[in-house]
C-alpha cells in the first residue's frame, strides 16, 4: 500500500508516567524550536553523544530543523511536554525503499530520565505507525547506550539485534500482540496506582472552603475528617482565615504553611478554577472538587469542567469530581473521611466507587447498617479525571482491599475497563452495579445483528468476559460484595441446606435449584452421623433439619459433618428463630466452627434478621461468617460466588493468530468502496464475499449474473440444484419479500426464476450453488459507538428472529470466549449431536467466530454485519448468505496510555 498521510500534527493527549506525573503527547509543530533547544541545553554531553554519535552542536541544530519541519507522509515526530517544557521526543522516518519500514530516534534529557518518557512515547509511535502501514521499526543504538537497549527490550514487542562496525541494529517488528498488550497494561496499572495512592493517603490535606457554617459542605468535610481521627496534618482554608473544629484556617490555599497534597475544594463553581491554580502553584498531588455547576450544568459549566482539566494536567495533578461527594480511606495508619456523609465508615476489605453523590451516601448509610467494611471510598461525580479503571488499577495494587465493588452510569472507555478487570479479577473479586437498563427510545437498524445489540447487552457481554459480578442493586451489590469479602469461593455447584425449621429450608432449596445450584443427597455416612446426634423426625437427607428444639451444640455438630461431606461445595444455614432469644447461641455455635476455616464456604441466613448477631464478629471487628435476612438472596449470592469460581478457574485465555489473513485486499476494498460513497454503504453479495475471503470466512461461491442466459451458464457450471436472489446489500428478509428463489434443478427453472426475480427486485441477482444440510447458524457483528464492535453467535435462518437465541461478546475473542460463546445458545446441542443428529463440525464454525471477531477488530468500517444462515456440516461451516454495511470510523487504538 502506498503511505497515507500522518496524524501525528492532530494527535493531543495527556497520559500517566511510571513515576505518577502528567505529560502531554502532541505532534511536533515549527515554533517548538525554541523548546528543542532549552531542552538540548539541559543535556549532558554524554546523552548527546549517545543520540547523534558524536558531540557537534551542528548535530543538534540538524535535528532541531527536521523535527520542526511539518509533517508529510514520510516522518512523524511526538513531543512529551511537562508543563511549559518539552521533556523529550520520539521520531520515525520511514524509507524511501520500502515505505512499511520505518527508522526511529528517541530523546529524553538527563534530568528526565527514568520516568518511563521514552517508553510512553515509544508506545505512542508504535500505534501510530500501525494505522498508517510501518511494519516494521528499526533502530541505531551504541552499545554504552544502555537505556534505550533496556527500553527496547522491555517495550513488549520481539526485536532482533546486530552488531556492525560498533553499532547496534536493532529491527523492531510491529507485532501488537497479547504479549505487547500485557506490557502495556503493567507500566498503566503502576502509573495510575502510584499517582492514586497519594490521593488516598495523603501526608497533608487541605479543605478550601471550610467555612463556620454547619450547614456548608466543606464544614461537614472538615469535621468528618476530625471525627475520623485522620493521621496526617491538616487545615482549612476560608475567607475569615478562622479556626474551624480546631483546625487551623487560613484566608487562601497559598498561605498554608505547608505543602498540600490533597485538596479538597467546596467553593462556588466560579471560584474553583482560582483554587485549582492556586493548587497548582503548590504542587498539589491531587484535587478533590466537591462543588457543581460544571459538565453537568450546561454549555458554561462543561467550559469551566475543561479549563478545571486543564489546569490539573498541566501542573501534573489528579482531580476527583468535579460534582462530587469526596473520598475516604479507612486504613488505620490514614484514617481519612473526606466526605459529607454523616454515617461512619467501618474499617473493611471492600473497595467501592460510585459515579453518583447520592447513591455513594446511600450505598456508605447501607453498608454501616450490615456491617459491611469498606476500605476505601470514592465518589467520581462527572468523572472529568479519575474513573472507575484508574480504582481498580489502585485496589488491585494494595493489600487491604480484597472485593473491587463499582457503582457505574456509565464508560469512558470499556475496552481498556474490560483488559483491566479481566487482569484484576484473578486475584481480587469485581462486582458492579451498572444504571440504564432500557434504552430510551428505539434503534434505527437494517440488521439482526444491529437490533439484538441492545446497549445492556453490551454491558453484560463486556461484565462476562472480564469476569464482573453483576448486581441488579445495591443491597444485591453488598450482599455480593460481603460473601467476597468473607468466605471462600465454592468449588463446585452442590449445596447442603441446614436449619432448624422445615419451611424455611424448603424456600432455599427452591432458590438454589432457579439459581442453577444443585441439592444433592447426602452421603449414607454422613447421613447415619446426623441421624445419630438428631432426635427421631429430623431430615438428614438434604435439605437437613434439626429441628426447632435443637440447641446451639446440635446446630454446631451437624454443621461440622455435612461440611465433611465430599459431596458438597457449599453450605447454607437458615436459622429460625422460633425459641425467643435463640439467634445469640446458635450465632456462637456457627462462630466455632468458623473458628476452623474450612475450604467450603458458609452463608448464613437469621430468617427476618439482616444484622450479623455480635456473637458472630471477630476480635477484629470482622464478621466471621456473612449473614443475610433471607434465603434467597443468600442463595443468589452462593450462585453469583459459583459463576466467579468458574471464570476465574479458567485458564488465561489465547488468542489464535490466523497467518492466511489478506488485510491488505481487505484494506484496499474497504478504502475503494468509501472514497466512491463517503458516507457509507451496503455492500453487494459479491463484494461481501470478497471482504469475508480476504479474512478465511468460507463463502458459498457467489457470482453476479446479468441475464437469465449467464444464471443458466453459471448453474450449470455449479452444478445443480442451485440458488437464485437479490444481491444488493440493504435487502433483509429475503425470503419474505420473494427475493430468493431455492433449489433449483433445470434450466428452464433457473431461467424462469431470474425473470421472476429481475420483475420484482431492483439491483443485482447472484446465483450460488444450493447449500441444504447442517446446522442453520448465524454469525455477525455491530460496532457500538462506546463499547466497540461486538460478535454474535445465534441460531440462524427463519428461526434467528422468532428464538432470538443469540450470545454476543466484545472483540477481542479468545478461544475460550468463542467456546463458551457457542456453548451459551439454548441450541448449542444441535451442533454436539442431538438424538438422531449427527455432532457438525464445531472447531470450524468456532474459527469462523474468530476469524470474524479480528476481522471486526482490524475494520472499525464495519458498522454492521449479518452471515445469516451459516450452514455448519459435518465437514465444515460455509456462509450462505451476508449483509455488510461499511461506514467511516476511527482507527484510533482504543488501548494506548492515555488519561481520559
Amino acid at each position: 500500500m502506498s503511505p497515507t498521510p500522518l496524524l501525528a500534527s492532530g494527535l493531543e493527549l495527556d497520559a500517566l508516567l511510571t513515576d505518577a506525573g502528567i505529560v502531554h503527547i502532541r505532534g511536533a509543530r515549527p515554533d517548538d524550536a525554541e523548546k528543542l533547544r532549552v531542552m538540548y541545553a539541559g543535556a549532558s554531553e554524554d546523552t548527546l553523544y549517545l543520540r547523534f554519535f558524536s558531540a557537534s552542536h551542528t548535530s543538534v541544530d540538524d535535528d532541531i530543523h527536521a523535527l520542526c519541519r511539518p509533517a508529510d507522509s514520510t516522518h512523524v515526530v511526538l513531543v512529551a511536554e511537562s508543563g511549559d517544557r518539552l521533556v523529550g521526543y520520539a521520531t520515525f522516518e520511514r524509507l524511501d525503499a520500502d515505505p512499511t519500514r520505518a527508522e526511529v530516534a528517541f530523546f529524553v534529557p538527563d534530568t528526565e530520565q527514568g520516568r518511563g518518557i521514552g517508553t510512553l512515547l515509544f508506545e505512542h509511535l508504535v500505534a501510530l505507525g500501525i494505522q498508517h502501514g510501518v511494519r516494521e521499526f528499526l533502530a541505531e543504538v551504541l552499545p554504552e547506550n544502555v537505556r534505550m537497549l533496556n527500553l527496547i527490550r522491555d517495550l513488549g514487542l520481539p526485536n532482533k539485534a546486530s552488531l556492525r562496525d560498533g553499532v547496534i541494529h536493532v529491527r523492531i517488528p510491529l507485532v501488537v500482540d497479547e504479549k505487547f498488550r500485557r506490557a502495556v497494561d503493567r507500566r498503566e496499572a503502576l502509573a495510575n496506582s502510584r499517582s492514586l495512592e497519594r490521593l488516598f493517603n495523603p501526608a497533608t490535606t487541605v479543605v478550601v472552603g471550610a467555612g463556620a457554617n454547619p450547614a456548608g459542605l466543606g464544614h461537614q468535610i472538615l469535621v468528618n475528617i476530625v471525627r475520623g481521627g485522620y493521621r496526617g496534618r491538616l487545615f482549612a482554608v476560608n475567607r475569615s482565615g478562622t479556626q474551624i473544629a480546631g483546625v487551623p484556617a487560613y484566608p487562601s490555599l497559598t498561605d498554608v504553611p505547608e505543602r498540600p497534597e490533597l485538596v479538597i475544594v467546596a467553593v462556588p463553581a466560579h471560584d474553583v478554577l482560582d483554587v485549582a491554580r492556586q493548587a497548582a502553584a503548590r504542587r498539589a498531588a491531587g484535587l478533590v472538587v466537591i462543588s457543581a455547576g460544571f459538565a453537568e450544568a450546561g454549555p458554561e459549566g462543561r467550559a469551566r469542567q475543561e479549563e478545571l482539566v486543564r489546569i490539573c494536567r498541566h501542573a501534573g495533578m489528579r482531580l476527583v469530581g468535579p460534582n462530587c461527594m469526596g473520598l475516604a480511606n479507612t486504613a488505620p495508619d490514614v484514617a481519612l473521611n473526606a466526605t459529607f456523609c454523616a454515617t461512619s465508615l467501618r474499617h473493611g476489605g471492600i473497595g467501592f466507587m460510585s459515579q453518583s453523590g447520592a447513591i455513594g451516601i446511600a450505598a456508605l448509610e447501607h453498608a454501616a447498617r450490615t456491617g459491611v467494611g469498606i476500605s476505601t471510598f470514592v465518589s467520581v461525580g462527572n468523572k472529568a479525571d479519575v474513573s472507575g479503571n484508574d480504582m481498580l488499577c489502585l485496589w488491585e495494587a494494595e493489600s487491604q482491599t480484597r472485593v473491587c465493588t463499582l457503582y457505574l452510569e456509565s464508560f469512558g472507555n470499556p475496552r481498556k475497563f474490560s483488559r483491566i478487570a479481566r487482569r484484576v479479577g484473578h486475584s481480587k473479586p469485581i462486582v458492579a452495579v451498572k444504571a440504564g437498563r432500557t434504552v430510551a427510545g428505539s434503534r434505527s437498524a437494517a440488521s439482526h445483528t444491529a437490533a439484538a445489540a441492545t446497549p445492556d447487552i453490551a454491558v453484560d457481554s463486556l461484565f462476562r468476559q472480564a469476569g464482573v459480578t453483576r448486581a441488579d442493586s445495591l443491597e444485591e451489590l453488598f450482599e455480593f460484595a460481603k460473601f467476597f469479602d468473607l468466605a471462600p469461593l465454592p468449588r463446585g455447584g452442590r449445596v447442603a441446606i441446614v436449619g432448624n425449621s422445615g419451611g424455611p429450608g424448603v424456600l432455599a432449596a427452591d432458590a438454589c435449584e432457579a439459581a442453577g445450584l444443585e441439592v444433592p443427597e447426602l452421603s449414607v455416612a454422613t447421613q447415619a452421623q446426623l441421624a445419630a446426634i438428631l432426635p427421631p423426625g429430623a431430615a438428614v437427607i438434604n435439605p437437613v433439619d434439626v429441628l426447632a428444639g435443637a440447641d446451639g451444640a446440635t446446630l454446631e455438630k451437624a454443621l461440622r459433618i455435612v461440611l465433611r461431606d465430599p459431596g458438597v461445595d457449599a453450605v447454607v444455614v437458615v436459622y429460625t428463630e422460633v425459641r425467643p432469644g435463640s439467634i445469640p447461641e446458635a450465632a456462637r455455635a456457627l462462630a466455632a466452627v468458623a473458628s476452623n476455616p474450612s475450604d467450603k464456604p458458609i452463608v448464613v441466613c437469621f430468617l427476618g434478621h439482616s444484622e450479623t448477631p455480635a456473637e458472630l464478629i471477630g476480635r477484629s471487628g470482622r464478621p466471621l461468617l456473612p449473614v443475610y435476612a433471607f434465603p434467597e438472596p443468600a442463595v443468589r449470592t452462593l450462585a453469583a460466588a459459583r459463576r466467579y469460581a468458574d471464570w476465574r478457574s479458567r485458564p488465561p485465555g489465547t488468542f489464535q493468530r490466523f497467518e492466511d489473513v489478506d488485510e491488505q485486499a481487505a484494506r484496499h476494498l474497504v478504502e475503494t468502496v468509501l472514497s466512491e460513497h463517503p458516507a457509507g454503504r451496503w455492500l453487494d453479495a459479491v463484494d461481501a464475499a470478497r471482504l469475508l475471503t480476504a479474512y478465511g470466512i468460507p463463502v458459498v461461491e457467489t457470482v453476479e449474473v446479468a441475464n437469465a442466459e449467464e444464471a443458466v451458464k453459471n448453474a450449470e457450471r455449479m452444478g445443480y440444484p442451485v440458488v437464485l436472489k437479490a444481491g444488493g446489500g440493504d435487502l433483509v428478509h429475503k425470503t419474505e419479500r420473494g427475493a430468493i428463489r431455492l433449489d433449483l434443478r433445470t434450466a428452464i427453472e433457473v431461467a424462469d426464476a431470474y425473470r421472476a426475480l429481475a420483475e420484482t427486485v431492483s439491483g443485482p441477482i447472484v446465483v450460488q450453488p444450493m447449500v441444504s444440510s447442517g446446522v442453520e447458524a448465524a454469525l455477525g457483528v455491530v460496532n457500538d459507538p462506546v463499547f466497540g464492535p461486538l460478535v454474535m453467535v445465534g441460531l440462524g435462518g427463519v428461526a434467528s428472529d422468532l428464538l432470538a437465541d443469540r450470545a454476543f461478546r466484545l472483540v477481542p475473542l479468545t478461544v475460550e470466549d468463542a467456546d463458551e460463546q457457542i456453548r451459551s445458545l439454548r441450541a448449542a446441542p444441535l451442533f454436539f449431536g442431538y438424538r438422531n443428529m449427527p455432532p457438525v463440525d464445531v472447531q470450524k464454525f468456532r474459527e469462523m467466530l474468530l476469524r470474524l471477531a479480528e476481522m471486526a477488530s482490524s475494520v472499525p468500517e464495519i458498522a454492521e454485519l449479518d452471515l445469516n444462515p451459516v450452514m455448519v456440516r459435518t465437514d465444515g461451516a460455509v456462509t450462505v448468505d451476508a449483509k455488510i454495511r461499511l461506514a467511516p470510523a476511527s482507527h484510533e487504538d482504543p488501548y494506548v496510555r492515555r488519561l481520559r
